[in-house]
């Protein structure tokens, strides 16, 4: 049995990235019997400079299915699952790494922010990571009502996953992952470091796409056979913080705007600084999200609510 599995996914013509080959090659100098199962669609173009080795696997469908595909088939200690686009802060996912072994944490995973903002709406999906990675999911998580981790870098620990997460199919698979975790209140390792980072080349209709799948996927997860009433509260709960509670906000700044316009300037303010205090170039963009950014989560509660009641 070997300590680590990686498990990345190639969509279309995606070519495996030298940024993910240098991390398995790091993590094969520090562990024994590192290998990465490679999901492809179509024949891929291989770096040859890896330590280790590469197993290809040819599968379409979502990636939470290669998931419990790959728990299904592997012995190795833990998953860590990384998207292909990611751009890694190496030292410090070394550190999650080590730390979520080291502990025999259930699950692992630190910050993931943006890279490379290049337009108005990807600085708008800067701040929305800024709030949920620094803010939103820690804090829920802390009380105990959290149930995403971020998808796009992750530790699982194999023996407490393995047939036993739901079979139900989504575009969800932070969301199916973290509310197992929660409702069998596994053990996770939280690192506050920044241990990837995304590039959000968004433009308004890849983003007006991506909330509809997240529709979709939550539609997906309600419909599991298997949830019990604290699992729905848990997945309502999910759904009132990162969608609804930001329309409730702008309308509550709308109203208030008309009688306090000062109070409403100043809380925009504080909400602005709060959510950039990490990345400090983000600020403007932070004072527009809470006014822009609910026009998304509209889109996201109309899927939700009227047409997924009509299907």
């Amino acid at each position: 049995m070997a300590e680590l599995t990686i498990i990345t996914y190639l969509r279309g013509e995606e070519r495996l990235t030298s940024e993910l080959v240098e991390i398995g090659n790091q993590l094969h100098r520090l562990y024994c019997g590192v290998s990465m199962k490679l999901y492809v669609e179509s024949k891929p173009k291989i770096i040859t400079d890896a330590e280790f080795p590469i197993h290809i696997i040819y599968a379409s469908g979502t990636k939470y299915r290669k998931i419990l595909y790959t728990l299904d088939t592997t012995e190795d200690r833990y998953l860590l699952s990384l998207d292909n686009d990611i751009e890694a802060n190496i030292p410090a996912l070394l550190r999650l790494v080590k730390r979520t072994l080291d502990g025999h944490y259930d699950l692992g995973w630190g910050r993931i922010h943006s890279r490379r903002v290049s337009n108005f709406v990807s600085s708008l999906v800067e701040v929305d990571k800024l709030l949920s990675h620094t803010v939103l999911r820690p804090l829920l998580w802390r009380l105990h009502l959290g149930v995403t981790i971020p998808g796009q870098c992750f530790l699982l620990k194999t023996d407490n996953f393995k047939g036993r997460l739901s079979a139900t199919d989504t575009f969800l698979d932070d969301l199916s992952i973290g509310l197992y975790a929660a409702k069998h209140h596994l053990r996770y390792c939280y690192m506050q470091e920044v241990v990837a980072f995304e590039l959000p080349s968004y433009s308004f209709a890849t983003l007006w796409k991506q909330r509809i799948r997240w529709a979709t996927g939550f539609r997906q997860s309600l419909s599991c056979g298997t949830l019990g009433k604290k699992d729905r509260r848990l997945l309502w709960i999910h759904a009132f913080f990162y969608h609804l509670f930001p329309i409730i906000h702008v309308v509550a700044l709308a109203f208030f705007a008309m009688k306090i316009p000062v109070a409403v300037f100043g809380w925009l303010c504080l909400v602005a600084l709060t959510m950039a205090r990490c990345n400090p170039k983000a600020l403007a963009a932070a004072f527009i999200y809470p006014v822009a950014f609910p026009l998304f989560h509209i889109g996201w509660c109309f899927h939700v609510f009227y047409v997924g009641r009509k299907k």
